[in-house]
């Protein structure tokens, strides 16, 4: 083959190689995302719980 072919053959290689290391890269950050986005909400949750418990109770709660 000449020079041009497998420099078209290689980039091509090439291409294929970073398109699905950005896929697994994409998919890694959505799976981050959605523990920090579960994490979110259960800080929330525990933050809207103790908000309603009296105050008593809270520092109870903190021993």
């Amino acid at each position: 083959m000449r020079k041009t072919e497998d420099y078209l053959i290689e980039t091509a290689d090439h291409c294929v190689k970073l398109a699905r290391a950005g896929r697994e890269i994409a998919d890694e950050l959505e799976a981050m995302s959605n523990d920090l986005m579960a994490k979110a909400v259960e800080l929330d949750t525990t933050r809207q719980r103790d908000e309603k418990q009296p105050d008593t109770m809270r520092k109870a709660a903190r021993k």
